[in-house]
């Protein structure tokens, strides 16, 4: 039986580029041997280019005409720099017409600036031997780049059928990636946004307690730090109801969870406390302090494992395991303490300010399991594709989809967007 490969999400343009390699490179040979003749023609030219720039940059005061020949070298190393750039894996149709199409400009241009280098003296004697080997080494290297082109051509028309079968491959995976990236960014955009919010509801919070009180209290820090680190178990619970809580509540019961049918309703009611449209972040605090327990069975690795994607990335909820609890378990009798201290009126104020942040967490969630949503259908579709045309067994990977610091204690309003996305290989 042939084993499924997982790959996460955000390698699989690296991934893809080697089995399309794998698979065509050896009817690519000659074409793969022409550019590479290419390529290294051109770094020689390149080098010697260097290595004149450098003749030129230590005699600039005592060689006749050095200083208006260093933009022709400058010209000539950036055009070869930009043609050696962004060579994928395996090449297709595309990469050659881009490629290939340009040269003879490219070629006409480094004689043009070439051309000037030719009538400069030095008067040390070693050092115009040295500009003089550096000058052939160019000549005799432009002279082979017609040829090289030539060949690289019409081994390209004899294996077009390939090349635009890698194309094809390509550009049918494109769009589903480029849209699952946008979909990603726009997630990471609503969660900076909603920590901005947090961090607004703190300091309304600290400033309506102190002209209450006279006492600067960091308590609604504490809040603040509580909800980002809670996001993991909103998301659990988000999950369980797009997933059907039925099928969930039957999962917990099995084993090895085991969950009999008290803890079944009391996991029920902790999910409807978190996603009710009125829900109080307040009370969800007061409700965590009579109900601890049940955050731990909901964010287990076997109901993670149920409710992600297969093969997602689960780092975030085993961090939520390891740090977050315990910092959640650490917080919520402080912030018992004060809630249940605060005057009715004021407590009605704070309260209103932070179902504020509850609600904007809810729209955080919608676009979540849009995302979630969006990537099981890239997921199927990319299966289905490269199984059929690449005879590969593979299944993508969720990425991570928090952007937030890893460790408990600073996950919250210090936070940093510590991970960026990497460029989808065209």
């Amino acid at each position: 039986m042939t084993s499924v490969q997982q790959v996460s999400f955000l390698d699989f343009p690296w991934v893809l580029d080697y089995m399309l390699a794998t698979r065509f490179n050896s009817s690519l040979r000659q074409i793969r041997h022409a550019v590479c003749s290419i390529v290294l023609t051109l770094r020689t030219i390149l080098s010697a280019a260097v290595e004149l720039g450098i003749l030129v940059t230590q005699d600039a005061d005592s060689v006749d005409g050095a200083l208006s020949a260093k933009p022709f070298i400058d010209n000539m190393i950036h055009v070869i720099t930009e043609c050696l750039q962004s060579f994928p894996l395996c090449l297709d149709s595309e990469f050659f017409h881009s490629f290939l199409e340009p040269l003879p400009s490219h070629l006409r241009f480094l004689c043009g600036n070439f051309h000037p280098l030719t009538h400069m003296k030095f008067e040390d004697s070693a050092k115009e031997k040295a500009f003089e080997a550096q000058t052939k080494a160019i000549t005799q290297a432009l002279s082979e780049l017609p040829s090289q082109c030539s060949n690289l051509e019409l081994y390209m028309s004899s294996q077009e059928p390939v090349l635009k079968q890698i194309q094809i491959i390509k550009e049918h995976l494109r769009a589903p990636l480029w849209m699952m990236m946008h979909d990603f960014r726009s997630l990471h955009g609503e969660e900076k946004l909603l920590v901005e919010d947090v961090r607004e509801a703190v300091r309304v919070a600290t400033e309506m307690h102190a002209r209450e009180t006279r006492e600067c209290s960091t308590w609604p820090q504490v809040m603040g730090e509580t909800l980002l680190l809670l996001l993991p178990l909103w998301k659990l619970s988000a999950l369980a109801v797009a997933k059907g809580q039925d099928a969930f509540m039957r999962m917990v019961a099995s084993p090895p969870l085991d969950a009999n049918v008290g803890a079944q309703r009391l996991l029920r009611r902790l999910i409807e406390v978190l996603l009710s449209e009125k829900a109080d972040f307040l009370d969800i605090a007061l409700w965590f302090a009579a109900e601890p327990s049940f955050a731990v069975l909901l964010s287990s690795c076997e109901a993670v494992e149920f409710l992600l994607p297969e093969a997602a990335n689960d780092e975030e909820f085993t961090q939520f395991r390891k740090l977050g609890l315990l910092r959640i378990q650490e917080n919520i009798p402080v912030l018992q303490n004060h809630i249940i201290r605060l005057p009715k009126h004021l407590r009605a104020l704070i309260s209103a300010q932070w179902r504020k942040v509850v609600e904007e967490v809810h729209l955080h969630l919608q676009l979540y399991l849009r995302v979630v949503e969006g990537f099981l259908e890239v997921q199927k579709e990319v299966r289905t594709f490269v199984n059929s045309h690449l005879f590969v067994e593979l299944t993508l990977g969720l990425p991570l989809l928090t952007w937030l610091a890893a460790d408990g204690k600073s996950a919250s309003l210090c936070t940093t967007f510590h991970r960026g996305f990497p460029t989808v290989a065209a």
